[in-house]
């Protein structure tokens, strides 16, 4: 009876503890707030690792673009190196067959050359020439054994002569077959070397892809970032231009209006002249004491010769000082050169960095050569160059706009006339707005990003007013 009642007493002490324990423990405010701190501490991480799994894509997507202009560059090296190769196998088959026809002609003339000399030699049957002469039988024998004799020598001269040509130019063919093989053992090598980094830069750029492509999400956000950066651009680089073309429209009307005023103050100017000339001939003629004029013994050369009475100046009379040109209309002018010149340059315009440089991304709509169904909607051209790089202004103008936009830094428009050229990308300026730039005068300092292993890109547009122009036809 006593076993059972301890053993009553203690699972009843054992429901009580398990339930003490699966009863919710109230929470307190300290709970509630650490608990909110580590809520947002892992947002916080979430975010820092979707940030730098959005810019290691960016990263790659840019080293992408990289090999890819390699990839394309190492191709049309290539290309040229195969076509430097066949030229040269052409040019060392045609020698060779030259060499060939060279040492049958040297030969045969080596063999003509010896029975030659044999033969003067068995004719004189071992005498001298000046014994084969005397031994003649009469004075006109002698003469033609002369004759034959220097016949003979000069035959054989000719014969050494052509055999040393001959020689000569064998030579000369078997140098240029030797030259020629080194330049094809040199082509060749280049060749080999070319193909094999570009298996490598091939493999390389495999292998990107497939990371990106994994990455699915992070390259989709990546792709549209980009996207609106370059929309964004062009929105301001319109809102900017439609302005400048509203000002420069204001200045032409300006100037037709000054011009037309400046016309009607001259035709007035005129009449009133005329008005005071006529004035004053009136009063001449109607002056007390004198016999008026007839019309018929006027002078008609001089109407108004010698007046006595010299009328009364008025301020229109005056010779006025010949308006001053308005700013506007210098620079009115000034755009219309530079339209025409700037046109004239077309295809021979200054790059707009020196040295050493890639274009990574060309002008146009068209499909990523790598990553399908991507799209590249570029509206310029992107140009990779070393860190430390500047940007030069491709033709003579005025520095007509600067402003800062994510992901391109400081942007600088050049005005040339109607035409205009954008530096995007740009970190130190060296111009502000309202400059006269020469050609080749340098812009600024190419912004390299750190976080990219420096990777130093400038993004270059031409424009005829709101045209977009593919800056590859303009510059060289």
């Amino acid at each position: 009876m006593m076993r059972r009642i301890i053993l009553l007493i203690l699972v009843s002490l054992l429901a009580v503890s398990v339930a003490l324990d699966a009863a919710p423990r109230r929470r307190t405010s300290r709970d509630v707030k650490r608990d909110k701190q580590k809520t947002e501490q892992e947002i916080a991480r979430t975010r820092k690792r979707i940030q730098d799994n959005d810019r290691e894509t960016g990263r790659q997507l840019d080293r992408l673009q990289t090999i890819e202009a390699n990839m394309a560059l190492r191709s049309d090296t290539i290309g040229n190196l195969q076509l430097r190769l066949d030229s040269v196998n052409n040019a060392i088959a045609a020698l060779n067959d030259s060499i060939g026809h060279l040492e049958q002609r040297s030969a045969a003339l080596k063999a003509s050359y010896a029975r030659t000399a044999r033969a003067i030699r068995t004719r004189r049957q071992g005498m001298n020439d000046m014994a084969f002469i005397f031994s003649a039988r009469s004075f006109a024998q002698a003469w033609r054994r002369m004759r034959y004799l220097r016949e003979i020598a000069g035959s054989a001269e000719r014969q050494a002569r052509q055999v040393e040509a001959a020689q000569k130019q064998l030579l000369e063919a078997r140098t240029r077959l030797d030259a020629l093989k080194a330049t094809h053992s040199t082509s060749l090598s280049r060749l080999n070397t070319a193909q094999n980094a570009l298996r490598s830069e091939k493999l390389a750029a495999d292998k990107l892809v497939k990371n990106l492509r994994a990455q699915g999400k992070s390259l989709s956000r990546e792709l549209d970032r980009r996207r609106r950066q370059a929309q964004e651009l062009q929105r301001e680089l319109d809102r900017i231009i439609e302005q400048e073309i509203r000002a420069a429209e204001e200045r032409r009307r300006k100037e037709e209006a000054e011009k037309a005023r400046r016309a009607e103050e001259e035709r007035r100017r005129k009449e009133a002249e005329e008005q005071a000339r006529i004035e004053a001939e009136r009063k001449k003629n109607e002056k007390p004491g004198t016999q008026p004029q007839k019309p018929e013994q006027k002078p008609a050369e001089k109407p108004t010769q010698k007046p006595t009475q010299k009328p009364a100046q008025k301020p229109q009379e005056k010779p006025a000082a010949k308006p001053a040109q308005p700013q506007y209309a210098s620079e009115a002018e000034a755009d219309r050169r530079l339209t025409g010149s700037f046109e004239s340059n077309k295809g021979k315009l200054l790059f707009p960095v020196a040295g050493r440089y890639t274009i990574v991304s060309n002008f146009g709509t068209y499909e990523h050569p790598e990553l399908s169904k991507v799209k590249v909607d570029n509206l310029g051209i992107d140009i990779e160059v070393p860190a430390g790089a500047k940007a030069r202004a491709v033709y003579e103008g005025v520095v007509s706009s600067i402003f800062r936009l994510d992901g391109y830094h400081n942007i600088v428009i050049v005005r040339h006339g109607q035409y205009l050229t954008v530096y995007a990308g740009i970190d130190a300026l060296t111009v502000k707005k309202g400059d006269k730039v020469k050609t080749g005068q340098i812009l600024g300092t190419v912004y390299s990003n750190q976080a990219d292993d420096n990777r130093t890109r400038l993004h270059f547009e031409i424009r005829r007013e709101k045209q977009k122009l593919n800056p590859a036809e303009w510059v060289r």
